[in-house]
Parts: C-alpha cells; sequence; structure tokens
C-alpha cells in the first residue's frame, strides 16, 4: 500500500458524512485549511489516473473560479485506492463541495 493511502486509510474513522462527498479538515493554514474531500472507490472499469485528476481539478474549479486557483489548491489526489484529493479550502468552499451529490 503506498505511504498516502496508508496516512488516509488512519483519517478514515475521522470521515464526517456530510452528503456524497465527505470533507474534514485536516491541518489549519492562513489561507485556509486542508481539507481531504473522500469521493468514494473507483467504480469497476475505472478512469484513466489523468481523468480522474481532471475531476478533481473540475470539483475544485467550481469552488476556486480559476483554473489556476484550482490547481494551486491541490495538495494531492488518491487515485488509486480511494477517490478523493486533498487541497486547501475556506470552510464556505469545502461545505458548497460537501453539498454536491
Amino acid at each position: 500500500m503506498r505511504r498516502g493511502a496508508q496516512a488516509l486509510l488512519s483519517l478514515l474513522p475521522l470521515f464526517l458524512a456530510l452528503s456524497s462527498l465527505s470533507v474534514v479538515s485536516a491541518a489549519s493554514g492562513k489561507q485556509g485549511q486542508v481539507y481531504i474531500v473522500y469521493l468514494g472507490g473507483h467504480a469497476a472499469g475505472a478512469k484513466a489516473e489523468e481523468a480522474i485528476l481532471e475531476d478533481h481539478h473540475a470539483l475544485l474549479l467550481s469552488v476556486k473560479g480559476s483554473e489556476e486557483a484550482a490547481r494551486a489548491a491541490l495538495l494531492y489526489s488518491y487515485k488509486h485506492t480511494l477517490n478523493g484529493f486533498a487541497a486547501i479550502l475556506s470552510h464556505e468552499e469545502a461545505m458548497a463541495l460537501s453539498g454536491r451529490q
């Protein structure tokens, strides 16, 4: 198992089901907080890694407003064991993501 996946799995009990997306605050920062956005497992016949990454960017773009801000906010994209990402978000952005289906 990859090191990043092990760290994420250790956080799984902390996930709060806010909707079909789960958002967990992992650490604080001055410009926002680091959140882990959990999108569930990968379906059979999962997408290529590039397509998964683009999906993660599209979700971030929906709350960040610019491609540059979305790419700068993404810290890590979980593409293998889990489908999700870690990103720097404001509380409002995290809540907006958690309300998505």
